[in-house]
């Protein structure tokens, strides 16, 4: 132990300076001030005095230190616990809750002070009193007579055969009749004038007419039904194939996929065709969702991506012509959307936000920049979910605040361009404006699910306000979400594509199955009516006339 001059004044071993400031420093500094100040204690006992001192504040700071440490990993234990609280509460409500965002509106709406209780969710629909009127009948239906006459039509007095003199017409009824399947032979028939003067001619031999199918053992006809079953009612293969057993017919699920792969080669031109629809449009969306894809024989998937873009500007353009195309990628880099969209016409995308896409947000000096325009309906997600962990006012204001803005466009929608423009301007800019200063006040204090809200919205914001500025913008990213509700069905249903190849044959058939429900068009007619004309044509056709608003059947009432 080093020892000290007795002719110093007598101090402690160095200490942090923290415990120098401390209560418990300063009570040690006047007991070694006061044994300096008696003269009668011996050296030895004040250098072993200021020695222990010195001790207990060393042990003091080591106790402070694990005192902190322990206080602040207190509190990032309560900020895990409260953020597990959160997500508890969310996943409570998705699995025993109402499903849909509405189900928090009455909560929402109470207490806040600045909500019209008669305000209508944006997707709620009127309520349709029920009549008893005559059921409509479908002109392209056939519709089969049947007669009922009385069971004796003797006449009771002369016995003669009574005559109908009152028909009444009654409500039609809905009659399915079971599909049934049929083997067509095609029998070609060599035809030759059997005259004498006309042996010279030689005989003349019926030419095939299957262009599509040539060679196969089934019809075009039955392959579109099993791709109307498989894409458009999201009906598995292997439920064809049983039906088909059923019947004692044979037809394996894979000799099915084989033969819509073949058929998909013939209609990709026309999805090709949409592709360059949508392309040339000024206001497009634009998502992509992960699709499983089966590797046989390894006991393993992969994951691939369709990339979803769609037109669609009924909303302001009642004479356009909505289409969606479909693109199966392997990877989900922005280079897939990249490839597709640049050297377009294209001036606003609208997606969810995903960073893929931001390289078509940048120029570099060769090309034209999109403008980004981002999503309300996926803002007011986020604040639905803060809602429901934590009963925020601020959510259930925000939330109100979007209602309002959705109420706006309901009112908007249908109107001209300029006309949705110059009620934006009126009435949704000061709501977004209000929505920012209530975000920018609350930022710096919440936290958890709602401090999540308040950034992902205020990230965005730019991009959110994009559509009171153009009266062509939709407020949210909807057009193309519901464009992927029969993938997302169609993946519950099965266990993915069978392979990339298969993948891209998804992507073909959606393309024309979604277009044509966007038209109003029944898949099932319109996809044998191209098929029908690209068979009549022997494949020399212009694929910009095979369009769904072109298609002249299947057409359904709006």
């Amino acid at each position: 132990m080093t020892t000290q001059n007795p002719a110093e004044p007598l101090s402690p071993p160095s200490t942090p300076p923290s415990a120098e400031l401390s209560p418990i420093g300063l009570l040690c500094d006047g007991i070694l001030a006061m044994l300096n100040a008696e003269p009668g204690i011996p050296e030895r006992a004040k250098l072993t005095i200021g020695t222990r001192i010195g001790d207990i504040l060393g042990m003091f700071s080591e106790a402070k230190t694990e005192v902190q440490a322990a206080q602040k990993r207190i509190r990032d234990l309560r900020k895990d616990v409260r953020a597990l609280k959160e997500r508890l509460a969310v996943l409570n409500q998705e699995h025993f809750g109402a499903s849909s965002e509405r189900s928090l509106d009455s909560e929402a709406d109470l207490g806040f002070g600045d909500e019209d209780p008669d305000e209508e969710d944006e997707q709620e629909e009127e309520v349709k009193a029920k009549g008893k009127g005559a059921r409509k009948i479908p002109k392209d239906i056939e519709v089969v007579r049947v007669d009922h006459y009385p069971e004796d039509m003797t006449c009771c007095t002369c016995g003669c055969q009574m005559k109908s003199i009152k028909a009444e017409e009654r409500v039609g009824s809905f009659r399915i009749v079971p599909e049934h399947v049929v083997v067509v032979k095609d029998v070609y028939h060599t035809c030759a004038c059997n005259r004498g003067i006309c042996k010279e001619n030689g005989p003349v031999t019926a030419k095939a007419t299957k262009f599509i199918m040539r060679g196969r053992g089934v019809e075009t006809g039955l392959i579109i039904e099993a791709a109307a079953q498989k894409f458009f009612e999201s009906t598995a293969i292997y439920r064809m194939e049983r039906r088909f057993a059923n019947n004692n017919i044979d037809l394996p699920r894979q000799t099915i996929g084989r033969n819509l792969a073949h058929v998909s080669r013939f209609l990709r031109p026309v999805g090709e065709a949409l592709l360059e629809h949508i392309r040339s449009g000024s206001v497009v969306h634009m998502d992509e969702t992960p699709l499983r894809i089966q590797a046989p024989g390894t006991g393993k998937s992969d994951t691939g991506y369709l990339w979803a873009i769609c037109r669609d500007e009924r909303r302001w353009n009642p004479d356009t012509h909505p289409a969606v195309y479909y693109e199966y990628a392997p990877t989900r880099a922005g280079e897939v959307a990249e490839r597709l969209l640049t050297g377009s016409l294209i001036e606003y995308l609208q997606t969810d936000g995903y960073a893929g896409y931001n390289r078509l947000f940048k120029t570099d000096g060769t090309n034209h920049p999109m403008t980004s325009v981002r999503c309300w309906a996926h803002a007011r997600r986020k604040f639905h979910e803060a809602l429901k962990a934590t009963g925020s006012s601020l959510a259930g204001r925000v939330r109100s605040k979007i209602k309002k803005l959705y109420k706006i466009e309901k009112t908007a929608s249908g109107l001209p361009a300029e006309a949705r423009l110059a009620i934006r301007q009126e009435q949704s800019l000061p709501i977004l404006d209000d929505i920012r200063a209530d975000l920018l006040r609350a930022e710096d204090q919440a936290h958890g699910e709602l401090k999540k809200a308040i950034n992902y919205t205020l990230n965005a914001f730019d991009a959110l306000r994009c559509f009171v500025f153009d009266g062509r913008l939709e407020i949210d990213n909807n057009p193309i979400e519901r464009c992927m509700r029969l993938i997302a069905l169609a993946k519950k249903n099965s266990i993915g594509a069978g392979s990339h190849e298969a993948a891209k044959v998804w992507a073909i058939f959606y393309t024309l199955i979604e277009s044509a429900r966007l038209n109003r068009v029944n898949p099932r007619a319109y996809l044998n009516w191209v098929v029908e004309e690209i068979e009549r044509s022997g494949g020399e056709i212009d694929h910009g006339l095979l369009m769904p608003w072109h298609c002249p059947v299947g057409r359904l009432d709006d």
